[in-house]
């Protein structure tokens, strides 16, 4: 029963989202900028981008396009989210591999605090009484608004676009490709969040805003772990069909190797995990090189 009410819920949630108009701004950052221009040589365009998300609130993304014609039926794309501290370089690098990037940032993240704001300390458990006002709801549309912007460009190629993220951005990388069948190939290292009921107790960040805040209102604690049901990375992957690179620590205790391995073994579709034996929550550069290879391979 819970698993048809998530679908529901999640399907009402695109609806309205798609009753909002993208009505979309794309503004080229100058050209003498050292992110665009490499020796004199412009490689890549990248652009500030606007768009008006669910519930009319407006969200912000870099674009970057890599220099020159598109490759027959466009550049294939990937989509980057933010991990939880929201701070994220434009990815570059993909740009020199042949893929468009869009580095978006969910409602009251970076520069989206812009036209939204939300203190990083109360986002995992903003209205997290109500799920038809919890913060994630907004944030995960936001991340297929991402994926509206991206289809509704000329330059693109719509059956090649993956998503990517690390860390929280690893959770919206899995929500979105759990949410949207058009994403064809997803990156996730080290995902968040995977397994709220477990996150309830612990002390490690993020989740221990959300254990501080149960333990002040611990009359409403199944109301809230109803709510969070709903938006756990768990229990959204089984909806997956494209692709899945994962990444995990074992020695990272506020993602446990635990909940992460939970979420894979849940995935129906094309998969595979790295696994570090010696990693806690750090970003390794073999992931990356990994996570490259996937999307050249899958996109």
């Amino acid at each position: 029963m819970q698993e048809e009410a998530i679908n529901e819920f999640w399907t009402a949630s695109r609806q309205e989202l798609d009753r909002a108009p993208l009505d979309a701004t794309v503004q080229e950052i100058a050209p003498t900028d050292p992110l665009v221009v490499d020796a004199h040589v412009k490689t890549r365009t990248i652009y500030e981008v606007s768009l008006t998300s669910f519930g009319g609130t407006r969200i912000r993304a870099w674009y970057l396009v890599p220099a020159g014609e598109p490759p027959p039926g466009g550049w294939p794309a990937i989509i980057e989210y933010p991990p939880y501290k929201e701070v994220v370089p434009v990815p570059i690098h993909l740009g020199m591999y042949g893929f468009a990037t869009l580095s978006l940032f969910p409602r009251g993240q970076s520069i989206s605090r812009k036209e939204w704001q939300v203190e990083m300390e109360t986002k995992v458990v903003n209205a997290v009484t109500n799920r038809e006002q919890y913060y994630y709801r907004g944030a995960y549309m936001d991340c297929i608004r991402g994926l509206d912007f991206l289809c509704s460009r000329p330059e693109i190629n719509r059956a090649r676009i993956g998503t990517w993220g690390f860390s929280a951005g690893g959770g919206l990388s899995l929500a979105t490709a759990s949410l949207d069948s058009r994403v064809k190939a997803a990156v996730a290292g080290i995902p968040w969040p995977c397994d709220f009921v477990r996150g309830s107790k612990a002390k490690t960040f993020p989740f221990v805003h959300l254990t501080e805040f149960i333990a002040r209102h611990s009359q409403e604690r199944q109301t809230i772990l109803d709510t969070l049901a709903y938006f756990d990375v768990v229990n959204l992957v089984g909806r997956i069909t494209c692709p899945v690179l994962m990444g995990g620590a074992i020695e990272d205790e506020a993602h446990p190797i635990d909940s992460i391995l939970d979420a894979f073994k849940r995935i129906k579709a094309k998969k595979s995990i790295l696994v570090y034996p010696n990693l806690q929550h750090e970003y390794k550069n073999d992931f990356t090189f990994n996570g490259l290879t996937w999307m050249k391979r899958h996109l």
